[in-house]
């Protein structure tokens, strides 16, 4: 089944892009409000044609536009939920283990930080009850910035006004068809002598002269090809509908929807194009092993197998997105993840990695280090997620998801010492081989690494063949934490080692990264 990809280019600033926007966000503000209200939006349409003199495939775009971000927002508030409810019950515990310290100065921090996650659960239950909604046109951050003017680097509030009335009148979206001559109606896409060139057909609001706006000479430094090909998809279809029926041209198999999103941002105007793509051929297969990937907040740990699960090479890909820009993020991960692809299509093997859970990821921020928080705050999972998926569908790579229970426990206990690996790399390893099929019953010995050249013992229960491995494994992750635990308080006794044990007690018990370089630790 094709794939949905956007490709992007900048492009040359025109005053029609300008109007058209603030007409498109006008239109799209006035239909949440109304929508909100209890109003239908497509019992809207013809009362919106007349007052604001658009296209009904105007206003088809704003609608289907809005009704995207409207569920969009309805999903997000349902792991959103999810997510609070983990991190109160974190910060449950957390208040619990340090009122048993008598740190009377962080537990009244954390019961103020508790009381604000119940109020904002309270909220967000409430909204979806009533299937309320909540959209910042502009951005919430920005609106923010108007009650700390000079803070924010504003001399007066008509200075804030301008930005805040730009980014919320910034965007166009034109929705394409297959079935619409060039694949879109309000926006036609050609092969020009210097690139790509496409008409825009302007709303009757703004037409003076021209009923078009003219946008020549685009080219695109990624994916060119395929918006050429859908071109000439399209102009084969019109050919055939010159020809015969439209029934009988639809059933040629030509026609290729194309969606157009124009965004305005500091530099000027750039355009998105989306397109279907066909799956490149696969070219991997799990005869030939696999490449389990280990997402972290700063680094991208990959274990390569034999058909066996035996692991092959270890290596690390840096993931620095704290403190980046969108797009800078974006960069970083689109090389990290292209990294791993075109080695997995090299090697002829697919990538496994876990399916993530991100109420569980951002409930550890409750207990967290600050430095900690803040990487994983700044990493993206979902993108780096559909980025990795998207890059292996253009080079036939086949992409697996399995469940990450344990797998750091099982790598620690069973991996990491034996072949060398880093705890991250051991993980990648176990998920690596929850494709292949590979045991993993607990190994005859009872210690792990403690990432510091050290080692913890445990113990744990006899296994009960009535109940899943995992069961088993879970004990081992209460023991380790444990033993962990006692480590640190026979070490913190001792000035010389205080510092040190503090160190491997965080990275085991998950407070801090673990020190990795970026280099291979095992080929």
């Amino acid at each position: 089944m094709p794939q949905l990809f956007t490709y992007q280019t900048r492009i040359a600033n025109h005053q029609e892009l300008d109007a058209y926007a603030a007409l498109y966000g006008k239109v799209e503000r006035r239909l949440f409000a109304d929508v909100m209200s209890g109003k239908q939006a497509a019992s809207l349409k013809r009362d919106y044609l007349k007052r604001f003199n658009i296209p009904a495939r105007m206003f088809n775009s704003i609608r289907m536009g809005l009704e995207g971000k409207i569920r969009s927002v309805k999903e997000l508030q349902k792991d959103r939920v999810m997510e609070l409810q983990a991190r109160i019950k974190k910060a449950e515990k957390v208040i619990k283990r340090l009122e048993k310290k008598s740190e009377s100065n962080q537990v009244h921090q954390k019961k103020r930080r508790l009381t604000i996650l119940v109020a904002k659960l309270e909220n967000l239950q409430n909204d979806i009850l009533s299937g309320k909604v909540h959209i910042a046109f502009g951005s919430k951050k920005l609106w923010h910035k108007q009650f700390n003017l000079i803070k924010n680097g504003y001399e007066s509030h008509e200075q804030w006004l301008a930005d805040w009335q730009s980014a919320r009148n910034s965007e166009i979206y034109i929705v394409g068809s297959e079935d619409e001559a060039g694949g879109c109606q309000l926006c036609t896409a050609s092969i020009g002598e210097e690139g790509i060139n496409l008409r825009l057909r302007l709303p009757g609001a703004l037409v003076d002269k021209d009923k078009y706006l003219n946008i020549e000479g685009i080219n695109f430094s990624y994916g060119e090809e395929k918006i050429l090909s859908a071109i000439d998809n399209n102009r084969q279809y019109n050919a055939i509908k010159k020809r015969l029926n439209d029934k009988s041209a639809r059933a040629s198999g030509y026609g290729q929807a194309i969606t157009y999103r124009f965004k305005r941002d500091n530099k000027g105007w750039k355009v998105f194009v989306s397109t279907e793509v066909q799956r490149a051929e696969v070219v991997t297969h799990n005869a030939y092993g696999a490449i389990g990937v280990d997402l972290n907040a700063d680094h991208l740990a990959c274990t390569e197998t034999d058909r066996f699960g035996n692991p092959i090479k270890s290596w690390s890909v840096p993931l620095h997105t704290y403190g980046k820009t969108t797009d800078q993020a974006t960069a970083i991960i689109g090389g990290a993840v292209n990294t791993i692809t075109d080695y997995a299509q090299d090697k002829r093997k697919p990538v496994v990695i876990e399916k993530l859970d991100f109420s569980q990821k951002k409930a550890e921020l409750e207990k967290a280090s600050r430095k900690m928080a803040r990487m994983l705050s700044s990493l993206n999972y979902s993108k780096t997620k559909t980025m990795l998926k998207a890059s292996a569908y253009r080079k036939g790579v086949v992409v697996n998801q399995v469940n990450p229970a344990y797998s750091s426990v099982i790598g620690r206990v069973k991996y990491a010492k034996r072949y060398g690996l880093t705890v991250h790399q051991a993980a990648a390893l176990v998920i690596a081989q929850r494709i292949l099929g590979v045991s993993e019953r607990l190994p005859k010995h009872r210690e792990a690494p403690d990432g510091k050249g050290g080692h913890v013992t445990f113990c744990v229960s006899e296994r009960n063949r009535m109940k899943h491995v995992w069961s088993q494994w879970a004990s081992v992750s209460k023991s380790l934490k444990s033993a962990l635990a006692a480590q640190y308080r026979s070490a913190k006794a001792d000035p010389v080692t205080a510092s040190a044990a503090t160190e491997i007690y965080s990275i085991l018990t998950g407070e801090i990264p673990v020190r990795e370089s970026s280099e291979p630790l095992f080929v």
